[in-house]
């Protein structure tokens, strides 16, 4: 049978792909129904192309409606933000299938998803690459004790750059990503590395792991996603290209397989490379520990912080270097 697909954000960078995976496989998937937040006419213009039989909607009070009917097997969240929440809960009490893309509702709401995934029988699957990749290294592995998650980061455009440097970045370097193709607000995150922090807050809640068995590890190659270590001394890494296609592509056929169109990993003549983050020059992954360690809406004020500097800097209104010290400031201010 074909699984049935509410997709939230389907405008957007992983809706576009989760879209042209259903293109590519009109046998194993049927657009049940479409959102997008602002972009109108691309919506109308893939409802033209899908004719989803529970329509298209820019209105987050339609969305409970829409992944609550009976004929939905998997809502996708693809979406920016967390208006979602209501929404997201609604599926999970339904106990329809999550893949989750928007890592803002589990880094403010992690505890209460997970629990009312957990109370319903729901499995979470992420589609963030390094946490797609630790969720398939566990999968087969429930029976070894875990010790300890690696997650990886590129680094971003300013890897190795000093704080002087910094002060000079403009809007432009920052959003030319060297390795993955991405939306305008991740990007500055991958380049202050506020997106590994707050990854490091939603590993927390997806994996139930504390936050000092979590370590991040700059990988310039973005070949190897993530690294799972077990107290039996064996470590595992989960590889593939930098390609969103292929985390989206697991978690759409889960818990069944199929092969997937994307590039095959080559591993002869490169060269794998792996030290730790200058937190000195980019305190962002610091934050994520302190939030955590805090407790209450310290991860929710950590996030929303970094929402208004990111909109400060891409305005021009603050200079890079000052992106921390505006979240610092912002977040843990008693």
């Amino acid at each position: 049978m074909k699984k049935r697909l509410v997709l939230i954000g389907a405008t957007g960078s992983v809706g576009t792909n989760v879209l042209d995976i259903v293109r590519k496989n009109p046998d194993d998937f049927t657009i049940m129904g479409l959102t997008a937040h602002t972009d109108t006419d691309a919506l109308h213009a893939l409802q033209h192309e899908f004719q989803p039989p529970l329509g298209v909607t820019c209105a987050v009070s339609d969305m409970s409606a829409m992944v609550c009917d009976d004929r939905v097997d998997m809502v996708v969240v693809a979406c920016l933000g967390t208006e979602v929440r209501e929404m997201l809960l609604a599926a999970i009490k339904h106990k329809k299938e999550i893949a989750i893309a928007t890592k803002e509702l589990l880094v403010e709401y992690g505890h209460e998803i997970m629990r009312e995934a957990k109370r319903n029988g729901v499995t979470i699957l992420p589609v963030d690459s390094e946490h797609s990749g630790v969720f398939q290294l566990l999968e087969g592995n429930r029976h070894r004790t875990l010790e300890k998650i690696t997650l990886t980061c590129s680094g971003g455009p300013f890897l190795h750059a000093s704080k002087k440097m910094l002060q000079s970045a403009t809007v432009k370097q920052a959003l030319q990503h060297p390795t993955w193709d991405m939306g305008k607000k991740i990007s500055i995150d991958s380049a202050t590395m506020m997106n590994k922090a707050l990854e490091i807050i939603e590993a927390h809640h997806l994996f139930d792991i504390e936050p000092e068995n979590i370590e991040v590890l700059v990988h310039p190659q973005s070949l190897v996603h993530a690294m799972v270590h077990f107290s039996d001394g064996t470590s595992m890494a989960h590889m593939g290209h930098a390609d969103m296609r292929i985390p989206i592509h697991y978690a759409l056929y889960y818990p069944e397989s199929s092969d997937a169109a994307v590039p095959k990993l080559d591993l002869a003549g490169n060269e794998l490379v792996f030290e730790k983050p200058d937190t000195e020059t980019f305190p962002s992954i610091l934050f994520a520990y302190e939030a955590l360690k805090k407790g209450g809406d310290y991860p929710k004020r950590l996030n929303r912080a970094n929402d208004r500097a990111v909109k400060l800097f891409m305005e021009k209104k603050i200079r890079f270097d000052e992106i921390f010290q505006y979240i610092k400031e912002q977040a843990f201010a008693t």
